[in-house]
């Protein structure tokens, strides 16, 4: 594989290079992530909320980045020590879901772009 073929270089163990790899592909994704969520709640914005709409989705994610972690970590504070690793995880993983399916369910229907 790919990894395989780069792990070592410039000293770092195959670990390492493939943590690096994946910090890079995260930070890829969420560089091409911000302007198009910026632009498709302009697009959909009600005449005269252009504005609002351009710091919603920046307000929302920078609560979300206090929010999670306090969340995250009193569920891994409470379930560790019970012998439950990983519970914090799941929980991630779930809100995920959840917020997936409430975005499908709450969304309008598809527009005809013809």
């Amino acid at each position: 594989t790919i990894l395989a073929g780069v792990g070592g270089v410039g000293g770092l163990s195959h670990k390492a290079t493939a943590f690096a790899m994946l910090v890079l592909l995260w930070s890829v994704g969420a560089s091409a992530q911000g302007p198009a969520l910026t632009a498709l709640a302009q697009e959909k914005a009600p005449a005269g909320s252009e504005a609002t709409a351009l710091g919603l989705p920046r307000a929302v994610g920078d609560g979300t980045y206090i929010v999670a972690p306090l969340i995250l970590g009193y569920v891994s504070d409470v379930t560790d020590g019970r012998g439950l690793p990983g519970v914090a995880c799941g929980v991630a993983g779930g809100a995920i879901c959840l917020g997936s399916i409430a975005l499908f369910l709450l969304g309008e229907e598809e527009e005809d772009f013809r």
